[in-house]
């Protein structure tokens, strides 16, 4: 098993834009790739040192801040996990940017992913935990 924990404030994957440039080319751009390069920086040094092959089970929990207006008792309970967060940003697309950004790191394709659990909750500390088993 494998565990990362990645200290930033989980960002959802966002729309690909499409342009057309000066030579009338169609071209693409990916406004997600920065937060898949700060997950890849932060996940390289503890990779396994070869890719997994088979069936993976993945683990990903998300915990995004808790607003600057909650006070007491309600702040309390976001940080003591008792009150979800199911506001957006929506729980997929956090996925998304991270099954894409340990392909080829930790796992050959993220077509390998045959059970997932997702949790989003509230955390005084920002940070998506990783964890990724061979089933």
């Amino acid at each position: 098993m494998f565990i990362f924990e990645i200290h930033s404030i989980p960002r959802p994957q966002k729309q690909t834009m499409q342009g057309v440039s000066f030579s009338g080319r169609k071209q693409f751009y990916d406004p997600s790739r920065m937060n898949r390069k700060q997950i890849q920086w932060q996940v390289q040094p503890h990779a396994p040192k070869e890719l997994l092959l088979g069936p993976i089970e993945m683990h990903l929990t998300f915990y995004l801040p808790i607003p600057k207006q909650v006070r007491g008792i309600e702040r309390q309970q976001m940080n003591n996990n008792l009150a979800k967060h199911y506001k957006r940003p929506d729980i997929d697309n956090l996925a998304y940017v991270v099954t894409n950004a340990l392909k080829g790191i930790v796992y050959k394709d993220d077509g390998q992913i045959c059970v997932m659990r997702l949790e989003k909750l509230y955390g005084e500390n920002p940070r998506t935990v990783i964890k990724v088993m061979e089933v």
